[in-house]
């Protein structure tokens, strides 16, 4: 999708990131944060996604596209958090594959944010909190800089 500027960058979130810091945890889909090509305006499209997705053989359904059987939900960055997100997300290896994903202290972040934080999310960043590598000195400048909280 970056070859064809369908996408500008992307990092894997949500329950599959963090896959790669802590022990899994149970998920329908796999959430991937996504910079689109500039040029639009206020009302952000992914036609450009599921338009590429159909012509390379994967089906949309509702709000995901399957690819080799897994539903993947394209999250286009909403914040400066999300574009942080991005931006620092590290390469991991999944099956000899590398992929980008986001850090696990902006995991955490995303998941306390207001829209997000739901009972199900603020147990996961604890548990992501408790289990993972963190940067201790990284999450608290995101908690203090996004004005988040446990």
């Amino acid at each position: 999708m970056r070859n064809e500027h369908v996408i500008e960058e992307y990092a894997i979130a949500g329950a599959m990131a963090v896959l790669f810091w802590a022990e899994p945890i149970p998920t329908y889909d796999l959430d991937v944060l996504v910079w689109l090509p500039s040029g639009g305006g206020p009302i952000v499209s992914l036609s450009s996604i599921y338009a590429w997705a159909a012509s390379h053989g994967y089906p949309a359904e509702k709000e995901h596209v399957r690819i080799e059987g897994i539903p993947v939900q394209f999250l286009p960055a909403h914040n400066e958090l999300a574009d942080e997100a991005i931006g620092s997300a590290v390469m991991k290896q999944y099956q000899s594959v590398s992929v980008k994903v986001v850090r696990p202290e902006y995991l955490i972040a995303l998941y306390l944010e207001g829209s997000a934080k739901t009972p199900k999310r603020r147990e996961r960043a604890a548990a992501l909190r408790q289990s993972a590598t963190i940067d201790e000195a990284l999450l608290q400048d995101l908690l203090k800089r996004f004005k988040l909280t446990f």
